[in-house]
C-alpha cells in the first residue's frame, strides 16, 4: 500500500525519490521543550494580525526576480540566523537527518556567489488552508540553477501543532505538463484533477519531520482553533558532484 513511512532501519532515500512511497516521517527531530521556545520566539516577532505568514523569501514568488530574489534570500538567510543565535538550529537537525538518510553532504545550493534561500518559517492560523499544488523547480524555475538539480525532494519540520486540522494530503498522482490545462488563475489547480485518487494524509504533530517528493499533489487542510500550524521547510536534491543542496 501507498502510505508513508515511519523512519527504521529498513528507510529507503531511493523508495522516496522514485516515489515508491509518498513521505518518510522521521519522529521526535525536535523535542517538546524545543519546539515550545523556538515557536516562542517566531511569534514574538511575527506580530501576528493574519491568518497567514510566511518567514523567509521563495523562487515561486519571484519566477522572473532573480536580482530581487537573491537580495531577499540574503535578508531571510540572516533573520533565520538572528532567529537561533545563541540556540542550537533546528534547520542544522533537519540538515544532519537528511545527511544521515541520504549518505550524501548537504549545502545550501548557490548561483555565482550569491546563497539561496536556506528556509521557510510559514505561520497558517485558524481556517487557513493550502489548496492543492505540487512543487517543481525543474520545469517552472528555468532561470535558475536550481532547476537542473536532479531528485528534488521536500523536507517539512512541524513546530507547532493546530488544535485540530493543517494535515498534509498527498495524492498518488504526478504532475505532467497537460495538468496545466487545470491550473487555478491565482495558485494551484482544480480539485476535479484528483477526483478518485488514492490518497494519504499526514498528522501536523510537533517534533516530527516529513520528507516527500513534491511532484505528487498535495494539499493542506484546513486548520481550526486558535493555535497555528508552524513549519520549518526547504527544498533539496542531487548536484552532478553527488552532494546535495537546499533551497526555498
Amino acid at each position: 500500500m501507498w502510505i508513508p513511512q515511519i523512519l527504521d532501519k529498513t528507510s529507503s532515500y531511493d523508495d522516496l525519490v522514485t516515489g515508491k512511497i509518498p513521505a518518510l516521517i522521521i519522529p521526535g527531530v525536535l523535542s517538546k521543550i524545543d519546539c515550545t521556545s523556538t515557536c516562542s520566539k517566531i511569534l514574538n516577532i511575527s506580530k501576528i494580525n493574519r491568518t497567514s505568514i510566511k518567514f523567509g523569501t521563495s523562487l515561486s514568488s519571484h519566477i522572473y526576480e532573480k536580482s530581487k530574489y537573491f537580495s531577499n534570500a540574503q535578508k531571510s538567510n540572516k533573520i533565520l540566523k538572528n532567529l537561533f543565535l545563541n540556540n542550537f538550529s533546528p534547520l542544522t537537525l533537519m540538515r544532519q537527518k537528511i545527511s544521515k538518510l541520504s549518505e550524501k553532504k548537504i549545502y545550501t545550493a548557490t548561483e555565482n556567489d550569491r546563497f539561496y534561500s536556506d528556509a521557510v518559517i510559514r505561520i497558517h492560523g485558524n481556517d487557513n488552508s493550502v489548496h492543492l499544488h505540487r512543487d517543481n523547480s525543474n520545469f517552472e524555475m528555468c532561470d535558475y540553477n536550481v532547476s537542473r538539480i536532479k531528485n528534488q525532494l521536500s523536507a517539512i519540520l512541524y513546530l507547532q501543532s493546530p488544535v485540530k486540522g493543517g494535515e498534509l494530503t498527498i495524492f498518488h498522482k504526478m504532475w505532467n505538463k497537460k495538468d496545466e490545462m487545470m491550473r487555478e488563475p491565482e495558485f494551484g489547480y482544480s480539485a476535479d484533477l484528483i477526483k478518485g485518487v488514492y490518497r494519504t494524509k499526514i498528522a501536523p504533530i510537533a517534533g516530527n519531520m516529513v520528507i516527500l517528493n513534491p511532484k505528487f499533489y498535495h494539499q493542506i487542510e484546513s486548520i481550526l482553533g486558535l493555535k497555528s500550524r508552524i513549519t520549518l521547510s526547504f527544498f533539496f536534491g542531487e548536484s552532478s558532484n553527488d552532494c546535495l543542496y537546499s533551497w526555498t
